[in-house]
């Protein structure tokens, strides 16, 4: 005869208790029990609830215990099994009636419940009146326990909360702090906030996790703990913690899951990082996030990636490397046409571009970029400054829609909900008249300034001959602020002459003499080039709205045929064959497609 099936429960408030004996204990009393009343102890299916609460009922919503329910349920677990439990405190902490309905829950469902401290069966439908009477009596102390704990609990980290100035709440903290004897303040590991620091800057340059990782541990930096080296998620941690700006978050557990309580405790920690430097960072990787990173190479060679895109069908500039040799080099192409797709297959040489981009964008300004952060410029300040209360501002505005939320939820009272979008609102007016204020002295800043020519040269050779560390951090921190100032790039590799096809397309739609449609396109051919329109060209619209077009020479990457400004207001000024361009000539069209058929 078949015996029948038997299922060990064993739930434990925390892991500690694994440190005893408790696991051992419960483990052999359900072995012993299965043994001498003829069940087959059922051991591939772990019934284990560690660190699961019993007292908001988390062991039945989202643990072992529910999910054993749902097999029986599903028929998966036949009637007339066991469930062994070591006491019924062990199945449910919660208030009498959930814990009441939990327990006839298990036995109408034709599971015998058999709690091993007092060896007593309560069989599937058929508990005595006695017995049903004790269960209450047993579940009933175990919530008054349970809720006792939790009282005290909560009333200890209340008194610990109203008296962080003098003692703090725990001795856990970051892992470049460390807590004094006294337990009243916190002390600066110098050395490990001098690596947080730098995580922070490089993260603000455009560089990645993994980028910094790889960096650590090949500067051979001390990973702080156990560690024997530095890991991606560990740098990632860093770079989301508050912590650094001196913040401190209570949590508590709702449903088994970590959860902030209350409002962060601002002051709590020692603060290490500069809060325009942690802003610029989160600007950082949520760019990076949108726009997507990528593990780069040592010298981080493309500048424009993310940004330049084919001005013909849009797709991405692919950047080529052919090696070395007479046919080798750097280059950008379309994506499209590298594929076998329809569109110019012609590749523009990387670094010529990189050059005519730098000499004739005058609104981006190489000089003040490429300064190390130890001689940084008012104007370059100024320019962190804002990215940093952009960010400042994103998050304030997603505080008030989370704020919006709970008004809509309808567990907070108004009163106090209403006091807290006030704040948010006075927050966000005085970050916006500081976005309004740095924008003008930038402003003022770049009509003052000027550098010449052959020194602008001197610093794009400079940067392009520049190689190792320092090469792949300062490209890193320029990449990173072109995504910042440029919206738009656009690269036409041949001029108009993609344009040439829909003219003959119209000709052949217009079914002219084959003579005739070859004498309009020698036309068309001879005007575009004495034209130059078959001149490489790109255009570029920066984020204050100020757009630029530039019509290279094909032989010179410093020199252009046309060059065509329009400002924020929409006024068009700029160069033609050396000749000025103002309203009348014929460039309101200068950022659509090349114009000509």
């Amino acid at each position: 005869m078949k015996k029948p099936l038997a299922y060990s429960y064993v739930r434990m408030s925390t892991d500690i208790q694994l440190k005893g004996d408790s696991l051992r204990r419960q483990t052999e009393r359900s072995k012993q029990y299965a043994d001498e009343h003829g069940l087959e102890l059922v051991e591939d299916f772990r019934l284990e609830d560690i660190g699961v609460s019993a007292f908001k009922g988390d062991n039945v919503s989202s643990g072992a215990l529910g999910k054993f329910l749902d097999a029986v349920k599903a028929g998966r677990i036949p009637k007339g099994s066991y469930l062994l439990v070591e006491s019924f405190d062990r199945l449910s902490r919660q208030k009498l009636n959930a814990s009441v309905s939990l327990f006839f829950d298990i036995t109408s469902n034709g599971i015998n419940l058999v709690t091993l401290s007092d060896n007593q069966l309560y069989k599937a439908g058929e508990a005595e009146f006695a017995q049903l009477i004790m269960s209450i009596v047993v579940m009933a102390r175990a919530n008054e326990e349970s809720e006792m704990k939790s009282q005290r609990l909560s009333a200890a980290w209340d008194a610990k909360r109203r008296a962080v100035g003098e003692k703090k709440l725990t001795g856990l903290c970051p892992a470049w702090l460390e807590l004094s004897e006294d337990r009243k303040n916190f002390h600066v590991v110098d050395d490990r906030a001098q690596v947080v620091r730098r995580i922070f800057e490089d993260s603000a340059s455009g560089q990645g996790s993994f980028v910094i990782t790889r960096r650590l541990n090949d500067s051979g930096v001390q990973a702080f703990g156990r560690s024997t080296g530095w890991v991606q998620s560990y740098v990632t941690k860093i770079l989301q913690a508050r912590a650094v700006l001196g913040e401190f978050q209570p949590h508590t557990k709702q449903n088994g899951k970590r959860v902030p309580l209350g409002d962060p405790i601002p002051d709590y920690y020692p603060q290490i990082v500069d809060e325009n430097l942690f802003l610029r960072a989160q600007f950082a990787r949520g760019k990076r996030r949108i726009e997507g990173g990528g593990r780069k190479g040592g010298a981080l060679r493309n500048l424009f990636t993310h940004l330049a895109t084919c001005g013909y069908c849009g797709s991405p500039m692919h950047f080529l490397n052919k090696g070395v040799g007479p046919g080798g080099g750097t280059y950008l192409k379309c994506s499209h046409a590298l594929r076998g797709l329809d569109c110019v297959p012609t590749a523009w040489r990387y670094q010529d571009f990189e050059r005519s981009f730098f000499l004739f964008v005058k609104e981006i300004d190489l000089a003040e970029m490429l300064r190390a952060s130890s001689q940084k410029s008012e104007v370059l300040i100024l320019d962190e400054r804002a990215v940093a209360l952009a960010e400042k501002k994103s998050e304030l505005e997603l505080k008030r829609e989370r704020t919006y939320a709970l008004i809509d939820d309808g567990a907070i009272s108004v009163e106090f909900l209403t006091t807290k979008l006030r704040e948010c609102e006075a927050e966000l007016a005085s970050v916006e008249h500081q976005i309004a204020d740095v924008d003008r002295q930038r402003q003022e800043i770049r009509e003052q300034q000027s550098i010449s020519p052959d020194e602008l040269r001197v610093l794009i050779d400079q940067l392009q001959q520049m190689e190792g560390p320092e090469a792949f951090s300062q490209r890193s921190m320029l990449a990173t602020r072109l995504r910042e100032i440029v919206t738009e790039l656009k690269l036409e590799v041949q001029g108009s002459r993609p344009r040439q096809g829909k003219a003959a397309a119209l000709l052949d739609a217009a079914d002219i003499d084959p003579q005739e449609r070859s004498q309009i396109l020698d036309l068309i051919e001879r005007s575009d080039r004495e034209a130059q329109r078959y001149n490489r060209s790109f255009s570029v619209v920066l984020a204050d709205g100020v757009s630029r077009r530039v019509v290279l020479k094909n032989d010179d990457p410093a020199s252009f045929v046309a060059e065509v400004l329009v400002g924020k207001d929409g006024a068009i000024s700029g160069s033609d064959r050396g000749m000025p361009i103002g309203w009348s000539d014929g460039w309101d069209n200068v950022f659509d497609e090349p114009v000509s058929v």
